[in-house]
C-alpha cells in the first residue's frame, strides 16, 4: 500500500501490489485518500478513492477488532477468554470469528484456533525458543477443537484449551473493512495487512489491480504477479516470520498432531476468492498439508489457488492460470 506508477506496493510478507497501466485519471469528486498504521502485529495500508475520506473510520475499525481479537492484549475479549477460560457476552465480531473458525475447521481441517498453548511455548513472535518434548506433549493435551463452546453470546473454554486467531484474523477483519466500504459507497480501495489483502470496486481508470506474488527465497523480488478483479486474497509461507536455533529453521505455522513447526514442502500459498476468512484459512491449511494434497485444492470451485514449492515451481489454480505471469529467476509454471 503505498503509490508509485510500476512499482511495489509493500503490503506485508506475503503479498506485494504493483499499479498496473497508466496513472490512474481520478474524475472528479473523486479522490484518494491513504492512511499508514501498525495494527495486528503488522504495517496496514489504506488506499481509498472516493468522494469522501473515509481511512478514518477503517483506521478505527480495524484498531476495534485488534482490542478484541488480540491474545496479546491484556484488555482484549480473546485475552480475557484464555485467563479466564469464559466469556460471557461476548462482542459479536468476536463470538462471529469463534464461530466461522469452528465451521472452516469443521469443513476442512488443518488451521486449529485452539492451539493457543503450543504457540504461545514457542513463542516464535516474541522470544522464540524451542520447547522440551515434555512441554510439548502438555501443550497438545489442550489442542482439541471440541474445548471451544459457544452458548448464545458465552464461549467457554475446557481442558485448559487457549485460543490463537493467528490463522484466520486478518482475513476476518477484511471482511468486516468491505462491510465499511460498502456502507460509505466506496469506488476503490486496497487495505493491506500482513499478508492478507482486499482488492475492492473498480479502479479509477478502468484497469484491473496487479498483485505481486513475493519471491519466498528473494524477500525484496517477486516470483509472479496475478491481475484480478475485485477479491480477497492471503498468502501463507514459513518464510514470513521464523527463528533458527543450532542450525535449524523453525517457521510460525505449527501442526495441531505434532505442536511442532510444520516442515511443508510448498515455499508459500496464495489463495484468492470473495471471502477474507476463507482465504487466511486456507492459504495457512494449504501450506500445512503441502504437494500431497495441492491437487484437490487446486480444483476446488470457490477458490483460486497459487502454490510455490520447494524446487521453484508454481502451480495454479486453472480459473487463475490465464493470469498469472512469471517475474524473476528461478521459478517455473507447471
Amino acid at each position: 500500500m503505498n503509490k508509485k506508477l510500476r512499482t511495489i506496493l509493500p503490503i506485508g510478507t506475503g503479498l506485494a501490489l504493483v499499479a498496473a497501466g497508466a496513472v490512474m485519471m481520478i474524475n472528479a469528486p473523486v479522490q484518494r485518500f491513504e492512511r499508514t498504521f501498525f495494527a495486528m502485529d503488522c504495517p496496514c495500508e489504506v488506499t481509498v478513492y472516493s468522494k469522501d475520506d473515509c481511512t478514518a473510520k477503517i483506521y478505527d475499525r480495524i484498531t476495534g477488532l485488534e482490542k478484541k481479537l488480540s491474545a496479546y492484549d491484556e484488555g482484549s475479549e480473546i485475552n480475557r477468554l484464555n485467563s479466564e477460560g469464559r466469556l460471557e457476552k461476548a462482542g459479536r465480531q468476536t463470538l462471529d470469528v469463534i464461530e466461522r473458525s469452528l465451521e472452516l475447521y469443521d469443513t476442512y481441517g488443518g488451521c486449529n484456533i485452539a492451539i493457543g498453548a503450543v504457540t504461545k511455548l514457542w513463542d516464535i513472535s516474541g522470544e522464540p525458543r524451542v520447547p522440551s518434548d515434555e512441554e510439548i506433549d502438555k501443550a497438545l493435551e489442550s489442542v482439541d477443537i471440541s474445548n471451544i463452546r459457544t452458548d448464545a453470546d458465552n464461549i467457554t473454554l475446557l481442558g485448559e484449551a487457549q485460543i490463537d486467531l493467528g490463522c484466520d484474523a486478518k482475513g476476518y477483519a477484511l471482511d468486516e473493512i468491505k462491510k465499511e466500504l460498502d456502507k460509505e459507497k466506496t469506488d476503490a480501495a486496497v487495505v493491506s495487512f500482513g499478508s492478507s489483502v482486499l482488492c475492492y470496486g473498480k479502479k479509477p481508470d478502468g484497469s484491473r489491480f496487479t498483485v505481486g506474488i513475493k519471491d519466498p527465497v528473494e524477500a525484496e523480488g517477486l516470483c509472479a504477479e496475478v491481475e484480478l478483479d475485485e477479491c480477497f486474497l492471503s498468502t501463507s509461507g514459513g518464510y514470513e516470520r521464523f527463528f533458527t536455533a543450532d542450525g535449524v529453521t523453525y517457521c510460525h505455522i505449527f501442526d495441531e498432531k505434532t505442536g511442532r513447526p510444520t516442515d511443508s514442502d510448498l515455499l508459500s500459498v496464495t489463495v484468492i476468492a470473495d471471502s477474507g476468512i476463507l482465504t487466511d484459512f486456507l492459504s495457512t491449511r494449504i501450506f500445512l498439508g503441502g504437494t500431497e494434497e495441492l491437487e484437490k485444492w487446486l480444483s476446488l470451485g470457490e477458490i483460486s489457488v497459487i502454490a510455490v514449492d520447494s524446487s521453484g515451481q508454481i502451480r495454479c489454480s486453472d480459473s487463475i492460470k490465464d493470469d498469472v505471469k512469471l517475474k524473476g529467476d528461478g521459478f517455473k509454471m507447471i
